[in-house]
């Protein structure tokens, strides 16, 4: 498959992919689904929504990319998912403040699909840069684990700041309530 219809094929399946991760911890409570799924609806929670569905999707990708473009995968995949999880975040959190902390879902998903876009944009490129990115492929493949194992960390020890907290049920992270 070519680059073009890659961008277009993975944008709308991570998308659709983030619907149903949206909702595994609450199908399947449990230490290992914690890990990886949001367990509360904090922003946080859903930047490692992004994480989850974008690796799961770099898995199914790798074997649908043509060979030609798997030299810097790995590096393209994590520099794909920082850039949309900086994107969400960076355009997400101004609007929910600014909204009142009432979001409209609409709205949102828009917000979501558009920081998607702009990973995937970042993926394009890098994918289809010509020279390997040895040593940014190896510093990848390191940071993988220890990105998911901060995510597992700070769902269950997380930072009392906004990011973290859940305004709809009023706590952080999985057992910390605010009162």
């Amino acid at each position: 498959m070519n680059l073009k219809k890659n961008f277009i094929l993975s944008s709308i399946c991570i998308f659709l992919l983030s619907f149903l991760s949206h909702f595994v911890y609450d199908f399947f409570p449990n230490t290992l689904t914690s890990i990886f799924f949001p367990v509360n609806e904090s922003i946080f929670e859903h930047t490692k929504m992004i994480f989850t569905t974008m690796m799961i999707w770099g898995i199914i990708d790798y074997f649908i990319v043509k060979e030609k473009y798997r030299k810097n995968f790995i590096t393209s995949l994590l520099f794909s998912i920082i850039i949309t999880i900086l994107s969400l975040v960076i355009i997400f959190t101004p609007y929910f403040y600014l909204s009142g902390k009432k979001e409209i879902m609409f709205i949102t998903l828009i917000i979501y699909f558009i920081s998607i876009l702009i990973g995937q944009i970042i993926n394009y490129f890098l994918l289809k840069r010509r020279e390997e990115l040895k040593l940014l492929n190896y510093i990848s493949i390191i940071l993988i684990p220890i990105i998911f194992t901060i995510y597992g960390i700070l769902t269950y020890y997380p930072i009392k700041s906004g990011l973290w907290y859940d305004y709809e049920h009023n706590k952080y992270g999985i057992n910390y309530f605010e009162n």
